[in-house]
């Protein structure tokens, strides 16, 4: 083997790493999972002010739409790796930051004395939602690219 095949090997090894992590940020960036995020999102949060039946039911349609969403992500996914410490930080930061968009937004809601708070407080953290799974994406590109 001469130095240029190993260099040629070598090249094609980071190739195949680099669409190995495409693979990986294009699918778990994915814009459908984003949808049923928001969706699960707005359920749970919209069952804070809901009556009795309806909250229990908003809870679980939540609960659901998250199970049912992570098992099809996990079972449709062709890459798998073990997520860092960074992209689990950062998935952390955004959680905790929807989270409190979410209460901002309900205190707003109360302020303006709107019939239903956490109905709209839930739609603007839906709308978070999928903003930051789009929005997140390079920023996830660039913590698999520096990790791997």
């Amino acid at each position: 083997m001469t130095s240029f095949d190993a260099q040629e090997a070598l090249d094609a090894i980071h190739q195949r790493q680099e669409q190995t992590r495409d693979e990986y940020v294009r699918h778990n960036s994915s814009g459908l999972y984003g949808f049923f995020a928001a969706l699960a999102v707005f359920a749970g949060g919209s069952s804070v002010d809901l009556p009795s039946p309806w909250s229990l039911v908003a809870r679980l349609v939540a609960t659901g739409l998250i199970v049912g969403g992570l098992i099809v992500q996990y079972r449709r996914t062709r890459v798998r790796r073990k997520a860092t410490l960074a992209e689990t930080m950062f998935l952390g930061w955004v959680a905790v930051a929807i989270v409190v968009l979410f209460i901002a937004a309900t205190i707003c809601a109360h302020l303006l004395d709107l019939p239903i708070p956490s109905m709209a407080a839930a739609a603007v953290a839906a709308v978070a939602t999928l903003v930051a799974t789009y929005a997140g994406r390079p920023i996830i590109k660039r913590i698999t690219r520096r990790d791997g």
